[in-house]
């Protein structure tokens, strides 16, 4: 027995040292099986609340069966038919809990991750929110008074949000006095002005502008454009033009005596309507050499940083006053009233000192009593009010107050109820896979204020606020520059503020919980919405990130929130990137190989897990299509493309998982500046610093607590490094910042950029200013980037009038990729991350046709290998060179294609690959072909095609207008020459729309989803005769047509959704589908 025994024992540890040799890596395997926490997550959308639970449990199961990881369970109202669906419970009483909890429990035993968004729509708020919770916001009126003179009545009272609850006699039941102002003598500004810097940064020769009027009595007339080269102030600027407008629309273009100019400022000197004083211009366009709109907002280009208004002359929020950032927002057809329009020119309050606080004298029924000093006096009464404010698009029996956002504990109340009804139908957390509650994007409306804002605002800047509140109606306060200062300090402090009473309140009211708070915090971003906030700060204050992409915005990148995100995951430290993915107005319009690109896309601007918006909750009396939001690109067991789905699914799941491993690879460090509303850009390429490197971008924030220098890098405690960090063309900065710059440098940093000049805001006064000036230029010296372009300092060196390219060749850092084609339109995307083990690359194709081209990567002494995240395969690259640091290769990409380049194994030579054996040539299957139909959709049961055509230009309406899955049939004769060793035969489809299955012999061999539609025949194939089946599905397009255009025939589908893109289905086009062809068989090996 014993020797029986010993024997078992070592055959045991052969078996194990066998499994510990032929076991792949930890990275092979995760790229082959991906973890459900690369899988595609969705949001989980019970629209108007009304929810099957049996149906409920299906619907999960069926998404976890497909390839789905996690949901995002969102209450939401319906948009379209008004009671469709019903009317379910309210938002988290008795009856929603239950339902609420049994889809936790039933996702928790299916092993998917659960985000619970903890309001119905967005913003936060709920029916429980009282008034005193609810959002407030600063509002303002204006009496002119007459000294010297005995002033006793009611001031007047500013107007009330008309769903405000009300007091017998109109007033609000909750409103707070801030502060009444006399102002003394104040003159009024002849003029409404726009103060620009313009963009890029840098002084330009301007050589024409471009004006659009609006056709209406409010009409701008007379103009006048100022420049300056070295500053804001009222005395830097020099008029260049005046000219005269038309009150037309379109655009009005005059040329400009040639003058240089850093700033400028444009002044409405006339027009207007006498009768209302109010004034309308539309945009406002400026050009140097280039074609480049030099004023152009981010709202306009984003792909730029955009021109920065820095002053105009309007009130900030408040309502029916210049709506300042249309003036170059990029938008200049809309209806009237939507323009920059605003009333009287502001008042100039030169002394501020000279300026009453009245607020004591008072009364609690608005009256005033006040002996009037001589002068002409104007009263300035601020209050705070509700704003009115509810829930954006809430289930029926859900709507209540939004939260004041700026008040903690209002978030703290907020949240602790909804953690507290959640427990009360989970009990213990953590025996559920519920880890994130979820806050949906920021997008509170109207001139937000909380309460406290004097005493918050005092804490965050040091001094008080109540000598410059005019400034928040629209008013110049001593004068341009000393109004900008105290805009930027009230700005930064709204900023602040958000981050500390709402974000970071909500994750501490979490974290109590043992849960944690995922969020799009900063976003959606202008242009669709400017949120309060520094972005970057905002994101980094909660667990987990979350951005959004639409692939359809008609504006150029609108509602693109990717890199911003990404950024924020590199600098403070999380690992996944999750997306907000395919939002669209466009319903049933796309499928998979439609979306793939802009997937691409994503992950090359850092993003690494997709939270498809959206699949909504269909009960069985929905119907087909069924019930839907009013955006989205709709997926789930209702689409027809949905039996195909998981082939997209794990094309996601495996780029995620390698764009989840590691850090990422970044050159550059780009400080964005501490402005108090902040955002990054899409990414893209810096002129300065060319293509083959990547950046990042850094704030505050993280400056100040986290970033460091390591051998000459700048570094981050979670092991992110950059060569250099790059300033913003500005000649403030903070005080803080730049000693903490000063420090980097030298400590063995490289940082490139301006000296800068002086301070921003009033804190410290002009002390700080001087303290900031004599820093930069203990650190700059003489580099003023002309005859000085760099300066050694400490153990690193300061650098200006370099472009970012030349500084990275100074440093002996190349690009980290490279490519040449032989075409010269080629454009190609990366992004490169690394692990101990491995560095990994994505590469995309960003042309729709085929590429042959040669890269290179920054990489010393590795092979590299293929990886296909569409297959799953793993293949040695057959050719390479190994040379000077780098590592160089050709490589083909399909159209829109993308790949993975991963090094894991040294290498010390190049690899030539071996000529290839010739192939056969391509068989193309020609008709007829049989084409077979599911009943009751329309269609018939089956046609012969003797063609391949799309199903929209069949005679029939039943294919016309079919949509679903129908099958092409016939047989096929395969050579036996074309099978044997290390031979494949391969079925190309063509063109496909949406997506195929195919089959052969009665086999599954592969699903086609994007281009080259094709699969391998191999593993199904014999010689000689074949039975092939090709199942293709499209959506419902065309059958929500088609029933929208018979007037008396059978009905199919039911929905909700009446329209895509806001074009109702009756006047659509049928979207081609099926199967065009060519269709051919391929030898490959």
């Amino acid at each position: 027995m014993t020797r029986l025994l010993a024997a078992l024992a070592a055959v045991c540890a052969c078996l194990l040292l066998v499994g510990a040799v032929t076991a792949p890596p930890p990275l092979e395997e995760g790229f082959r099986k991906p973890p459900m926490t690369a899988w595609p997550s969705v949001y989980y959308l019970w629209l108007n609340h009304y929810v099957d639970p049996a149906q409920m449990d299906k619907e999960l199961e069926e998404l976890k069966a497909n390839g789905v990881g996690g949901v995002c369970i969102f209450d939401m109202g319906a948009r379209g038919k008004v009671n469709v669906p019903p009317a379910g419970p309210a938002f988290l009483s008795d009856e929603s809990l239950k339902i609420v909890g049994r889809a936790i429990r039933t996702a928790t035993r299916l092993g998917m991750e659960v985000d619970f968004s903890v309001i119905s729509s967005w913003d936060m708020g709920g029916a429980w929110v009282t008034l005193e919770d609810a959002s407030k916001g600063l509002y303002y009126t204006t009496q002119a008074v007459k000294g010297p003179a005995k002033f006793s009545g009611v001031l007047p009272f500013p107007p009330v949000a008309p769903n405000v609850p009300k007091r017998a006699g109109g007033m609000p039941e909750w409103y707070r006095e801030v502060a009444l102002l006399a102002i003394p003598d104040a003159r009024r500004l002849p003029h409404h002005e726009f103060v620009f810097e313009l963009d890029p940064a840098g002084i330009h020769t301007l050589r024409r502008a471009v004006l659009y009027n609006v056709a209406h009595p409010e009409a701008a007339r007379e103009f006048a454009i100022d420049v300056s080269t070295d500053g804001t102030r009222d005395d830097s600027f020099r008029q260049a033009f005046r000219g005269v407008l038309k009150p037309t629309e379109g655009p009005q273009e005059f040329a400009l005596p040639p003058a240089l100019a850093r700033y400028v400022r444009l002044r409405i000197l006339s027009g207007g309507d006498p009768a209302t004083g109010r004034v309308q211009l539309a945009e406002f366009e400026l050009y140097g050499d280039s074609p480049l709109n030099l004023v152009a907002s981010h709202a306009a280009d984003r792909a730029r940083t955009g021109s920065r208004l820095i002053r105009y002359t309007s009130a900030l929020g408040q309502r029916n006053v210049w709506t300042a950032d249309n003036i170059h927002d990029g938008v200049k057809e809309r209806p009237d009233g939507i323009w920059s329009s605003a009333g009287p020119p502001p008042l100039v309050i030169e002394n501020p000192n000279a300026v009453l606080d009245l607020t004591a004298k008072l009364g609690p029924d608005g009256r005033l009593n006040w002996d009037v000093p001589p002068g002409n006096w104007t009263l300035l009464r601020f209050v705070c009010l509700p704003t009115g404010e509810r829930l954006k698009v809430p289930s029926p029996n859900s709507d209540g107050w939004a939260t004041d956002h700026l008040n903690a504990g209002v978030t703290k109340r907020y949240m602790n109820y909804v953690i507290s009804r959640l427990r009360k139908e989970l009990g213990d957390f953590k025996k559920t896979t519920l880890k994130d509650l979820y806050l949906a994007s920021y997008e509170v409306v109207g001139p937000i204020w909380t309460p406290d804002m004097p005493q918050q605002f005092r804490g965050y800047r040091g001094y008080d606020m109540k000598t410059y509140l005019p400034a928040l109606a629209g008013h110049i306060v001593k004068d341009g520059p000393t109004t900008e200062r105290f805009l930027y300090d009230y700005r930064k402090t709204l900023g602040d503020l958000l981050v500390d009473a709402y974000y970071r309140a909500a994750r501490d009211a979490a974290h109590a919980a043992g849960l944690q708070i995922e969020s799009e915090a900063g976003g959606p971003g202008p242009p669709i919405h400017q949120v309060p906030v520094d972005a970057l700060k905002a994101l980094g204050s909660v667990d987990s990130v979350r951005g959004e992409f639409w692939p359809r915005r008609p504006t150029a990148d609108a509602l693109w929130v990717v890199k911003e995100t990404a950024v924020a995951a590199h600098i403070y430290g999380k690992r996944r990137v999750h997306m907000e993915a395919f939002t669209s107005t466009h319903h049933f319009e796309d499928g998979p190989q439609d979306l793939k690109d802009s997937a691409d896309r994503v992950f090359c601007e850092g993003a690494n897990h997709m939270v498809w918006h959206t699949m909504p909750h269909l009960p069985p009396e929905a119907g087909k299509p069924g019930w839907f939001y009013g955006a989205g690109t709709h997926v789930g067991p209702h689409e027809p493309w949905w039996p195909m789905a998981k082939a997209f699914f794990s094309y996601l799941a495996r780029a995620s998982y390698l764009l989840q491993q590691g850090l990422f690879v970044g050159d550059v460090l780009y400080y964005y500046g501490d402005q108090g509303f902040n955002f990054v850009p899409p990414k893209h390429v810096d002129p300065s610093l060319g293509f083959g490197y990547d950046y990042d971008v850094v704030n505050p924030e993280v400056i100040l607590t986290r970033l460091a220098t390591r051998g000459g890098k700048l570094v981050l405690p979670d092991g992110m490094s950059y060569e250099v960090m790059a300033l913003p063309a500005r000649e403030d900065m903070d005080l803080d910042v730049l000693r903490k710059v000063e420090q980097l440098i030298r400590d063995g940093a490289t940082v490139v950029g301006p000296k800068p000049l002086r301070s921003n805001g009033l804190v410290g006064g002009p002390a700080r200013d001087e303290q900031v000036r004599q820093l930069g230029e203990k650190i700059w010296g003489p580099c003023d980037g002309k005859a000085v372009r760099e300066r050694p300092y400490g153990k690193g060196r300061v650098v200006c009038g370099l472009t970012l390219r030349e500084v990275m060749q100074s440093r002996n850092v190349e690009p980290d990729f490279q490519f040449t084609s032989p075409r010269n339109d080629t454009r190609l995307d990366f992004i490169h991350r690394r692990t101990p083990e491995a560095d990994i690359y994505f590469v995309r194709n960003m042309q729709p046709r085929p590429e042959k081209v040669e890269v290179s990567f920054r990489i010393k002494g590795k092979q590299p290998e293929l990886w296909r995240h569409d297959t799953g395969e793993i293949l040695e690259a057959p050719e390479y060179r190994i040379e000077a640091g780098r590592v160089s290769m050709p490589l083909e990409l399909d159209p829109t294609g993308s790949v993975f380049v991963v090094f894991r194994r040294p290498a010390t030579a190049s690899r030539t690959a071996p000529k290839p054996e010739p192939l056969a040539p391509p068989r193309e299957i020609t008709g007829p072909w049989e084409l077979k139909f599911p009943e009751g959709w329309g269609a018939p049961p089956s046609v012969t095609l003797p063609r391949l055509i799309s199903w929209t230009e069949h005679p029939q309406e039943g294919v016309r207008y079919f949509s679903g899955i129908a099958r092409y049939e016939r047989d096929i004769d395969i050579p036996a020459g074309w099978l044997g060793a290390g031979r494949k035969v391969l079925l190309d489809l063509g063109r496909v729309w949406v997506a195929a299955e195919v089959s052969l012999n009665g086999k599954p061999v592969g699903i086609a989803w994007k281009t080259p539609f094709q699969v391998d025949l191999t593993p199904a194939a014999r010689p000689g005769s074949n039975r092939l089946v090709i199942a293709v599905a499209n959506t419902w397009a065309n059958r929500l047509i088609g029933d929208a255009r018979s007037a008396s025939g059978p009905r199919y589908t039911r929905t909700n959704i009446t329209a895509s893109n806001g074009v109702p289905w009756a006047k659509m086009n049928p979207l081609e589908s099926g199967l065009f062809g060519p269709v051919r068989l391929l030898q490959a090996r």
